[in-house]
């Protein structure tokens, strides 16, 4: 897919983002009433012009799973996410299975990149985990059909095991019952010695 293209579809999105079509509340908002509220929905599913512009950088981003590469949250801020590790230095072959994803997506692509991939675009770098599902349901590579109680056991999976990575990218505040993504301000260059 030709960067311009990808450039455009981030353009478009940062100037949806100002128009706040994809949020309800800025992130001083979002801070003070998930204090009020344990579970308190805050991001609206995205419009299709969003989700398509999302879409077209997931696309790049797994042709190069090796790279860092950089999302447009839906705040309009670049977000980074970490290069993929191979196992044992060598290419991935086999995709593995699992009920959410549709089985013919990138064979890099796994759970823990959809859950990831939806953190890094939470607008302030700040979401409750009902705001990662809602997210996550941008993916082009997730099954439509499956049910909201599908998703969310699916990435609160997720969300704990990138929790406890060696050098984590998400974090869950308890003061603040929400999760935060910690290599939203990272460049592409504090990723090339270590990989994710």
């Amino acid at each position: 897919m030709p960067e311009k293209e990808v450039n455009r579809a981030a353009k478009i999105l940062m100037q949806m983002a100002k128009s706040r079509t994809c949020t309800s509340f800025n992130l001083g908002e979002r801070s003070e009433e998930s204090r009020a509220v344990n579970s308190l929905e805050m991001i609206h599913p995205c419009n299709e012009e969003i989700r398509a512009c999302f879409r077209k950088e997931e696309a790049l981003r797994y042709t190069q799973p090796e790279t860092a590469f950089s999302y447009t949250a839906v705040d309009g801020h670049k977000s980074i996410v970490a290069p993929l590790k191979r196992r044992g230095g060598k290419p991935l072959k086999r995709i593995r299975h699992h009920d959410i994803l549709k089985s013919n997506r990138p064979t890099h692509f796994s759970l823990h990149c959809l859950v990831r991939d939806a953190a890094a675009r939470l607008p302030g770098g700040v979401g409750t985990r009902d705001d990662v599902c809602v997210l996550a349901r941008d993916s082009q590579f997730i099954v439509e059909e499956i049910s909201d109680s599908q998703v969310s056991k699916a990435v609160k999976g997720g969300l704990n095991r990138l929790h406890y990575e060696d050098d984590p990218c998400v974090k869950y505040d308890r003061g603040r019952l929400q999760w935060i993504y910690l290599h939203r301000d990272r460049q592409e260059i504090d990723f090339e010695e270590d990989s994710t």
